[in-house]
């Protein structure tokens, strides 16, 4: 429950926007842009935002709107706050220590954080660090035998959800890493040598911590002659078939999730596998810049698919105020990548609290504006075009 919200966070960086401008002079030109470009012209990155904006809410006065809650449950689990963290590879390559610092964060304010398959920290690691909250993002191997080992060690780890990425059937060309040289493995050319040496806070603290390397897969590279790149290229299945992703749910007993579909087929067959969940996502425009914004293909999501899976989304959340005008369309929870890593890259390990915090301050306060009383009440009929 929540009364009248306190800014308990830095308010020189009151928004995720201040959060981003900081974090771009802090970090080194090559980490910025991995972390903030999409794919060719970053078309659809801005549509995710533009059509956030174009989800107009109705206000409902005279009631009491001291206490509200914000509680959201996902999978028979209770969690404080309807938003998580999305999975970004290479994190501790933007900020070192971050996918630590987030776990941490995440466990400490009771939000689902969903480590990467191509992160730089250990599962078991991460596992411990956030016991509670902890979900798997898992990239497909091509090897069934690779398979079973890596759900094998999330499942002993303890992860509580297993999210399956499906929109990354080919490697991307990404225009801004491609203009900063921005390979595998992580090796400094003399651009990003001089980037990183005119920031030499972020430069130090990896110096310290090492280079950041996709930890959790490199015991599957048997031919060390070959390049890290090659490796996660043959690694990886080109395009999932439906048959895998029954494998994954025969392997897998837990809730399951699968990311970054937007076809109305292709929910429909994700449901006859008796997948748990799905995250509508385009991969934060990162992957086909004529993909629709996510938000538009929520709001087109037919009831009945709706009925039958939990509905989330990501790509493009900003603000606490976008979480609710996802719920508005049906989501039942929202994720970022981007905003969390804006903070690590502005204040360091405190900025994953900023960010909650930043979060926890706009939905509470979007939702006493509302007059809606619980997270959990809030459906189409606040939608300002609703007849309901």
């Amino acid at each position: 429950m929540s009364q009248v919200p306190s800014m308990r966070y830095d308010a020189r960086y009151p928004g995720i926007a201040d959060l981003k401008r900081r974090a771009k002079r802090r970090l080194p030109n090559f980490a910025f842009d991995y972390l903030e470009g999409g794919i060719d012209d970053e078309q659809a990155k801005r549509r995710n935002r533009q059509a956030f904006h174009d989800v107009h809410l109705t206000p409902r006065y005279l009631r009491d709107v001291s206490t509200i809650d914000t509680q959201v449950t996902l999978f028979g689990t209770q969690y404080a706050l309807p938003f998580g963290v999305s999975p970004v590879g290479l994190g501790d390559m933007l900020w070192p220590g971050a996918e630590t610092a987030l776990a941490r964060a995440a466990q400490n304010a009771r939000i689902p954080y969903v480590l990467s398959t191509f992160s730089t920290t250990p599962i078991e690691s991460i596992a411990k660090a956030a016991l509670d909250v902890c979900w798997f993002q898992l990239y497909v191997p091509r090897s069934v035998d690779i398979l079973e080992d890596m759900i094998a060690r999330v499942k002993h780890a303890g992860f509580r959800a297993l999210v399956v990425t499906v929109d990354i059937p080919v490697g991307a060309k990404r225009n801004r890493e491609l203009r900063n040289s921005l390979k595998l493995p992580f090796t400094l050319t003399p651009q990003m040598a001089w980037q990183s040496l005119t920031h030499p806070t972020w430069a130090l603290q990896t110096l310290a911590r090492g280079a950041p390397d996709f930890v959790n897969v490199a015991r599957y590279r048997t031919d060390t002659s070959q390049a890290l790149s090659d490796f996660i290229s043959s690694m990886t299945i080109p395009g999932l078939p439906v048959e895998r992703l029954r494998k994954i749910r025969e392997l897998w007993d837990g809730p399951l999730i699968v990311k970054g579909l937007q076809a109305e087929e292709n929910f429909r067959t994700a449901i006859d596998c008796n997948v748990d969940g799905i995250i509508i996502s385009n991969h934060g425009g990162r992957q086909l810049d004529a993909a629709p914004a996510t938000i538009d293909t929520l709001r087109s999501l037919p009831k009945d698919i709706a009925s039958q899976v939990t509905v989330m989304i990501d790509s493009g959340v900003r603000s606490g105020l976008d979480i609710l005008r996802g719920k508005a369309l049906g989501a039942q929870a929202a994720f970022s990548g981007r905003s969390f890593y804006y903070g690590l890259g502005a204040l360091g390990a405190p900025g994953a609290t900023q960010v909650i915090d930043i979060f926890r301050d706009e939905l509470t306060r979007s939702l006493m504006q509302l007059g809606c009383l619980r997270f959990e009440d809030l459906d189409s009929s606040w939608l300002a075009n609703s007849s309901g």
